[in-house]
């Protein structure tokens, strides 16, 4: 057997715990990762978080000699966005992982390092920049685009012909109906249902869902 790719989690948090459960699981259908712990600067180096070690936060991953893959295991946008931009290490790359009983339809693009957890469903004609999360039960219907960097939680419903900009968080539960657009940077509170399309850096709430503030 060749030897498994070695791969990190940046952030030991609830969500880099899913995320080490979901590589298991990819693992259980196909032996592809080894891996070899977190890395979060706001961790006790030598600390163990479900099972496995934190290993160091952002210095000491650019400080590795070898080649790895690294998941960005963060759901706030902006912050995952800064994570990424402060990896400098050029022997790192970022692999886009899929939930094994997550359904993929056709002419799905996916960018670099994008998380398609448990029981997403995606239809067809759907592109996803770089560092998009799906997180679990999510729906995407046909002819949508996320941008980069955009975390969508779980349970959410996005209708067809859907434009989500860069840096978008969509809440839990919520619903997106066909033809909307939604800013870059903008946010959708759990269960909202966007019938109208959203300004960026607007974060929006509600049945319908309307705007509630300006995001600094």
């Amino acid at each position: 057997m060749s030897e498994l790719a070695k791969i990190a989690i940046v952030g030991a948090g609830g969500f880099g715990k899913e995320t080490l459960v979901m590589i298991n699981q990819v693992n259980s259908i196909r032996m592809q990762w080894a891996v070899i712990g977190f890395f979060d600067d706001g961790m006790r180096r030598g600390s163990t978080v479900s099972g496995s070690s934190v290993l160091g936060g952002v210095d000491q991953l650019n400080a590795i000699e070898e080649e790895i893959a690294v998941v960005i295991a963060v759901g706030d946008p902006r912050l995952k966005r800064k994570l990424v931009e402060r990896i400098k290490n050029t022997r790192i790359y970022y692999p886009t992982i899929i939930h094994p009983v997550a359904t993929i339809g056709e002419n799905i693009k996916a960018g670099a390092g994008c998380l398609i957890t448990a029981g997403c469903r995606l239809t067809v004609d759907i592109t996803l920049g770089d560092f998009v999360m799906l997180n679990l039960n999510t729906t995407v219907g046909h002819d949508v685009s996320i941008g980069s960097y955009s975390s969508i939680m779980p349970g959410v419903h996005i209708s067809g012909y859907v434009n989500v900009g860069e840096e978008v968080l969509i809440g839990t539960g919520a619903s997106v109906l066909q033809h909307v657009s939604i800013g870059k940077q903008a946010v959708v509170g759990a269960s909202a249902v966007v019938n109208r399309s959203v300004e960026a850096n607007r974060t929006v709430a509600g049945v319908p869902a309307r705007s509630i503030r300006k995001n600094d």
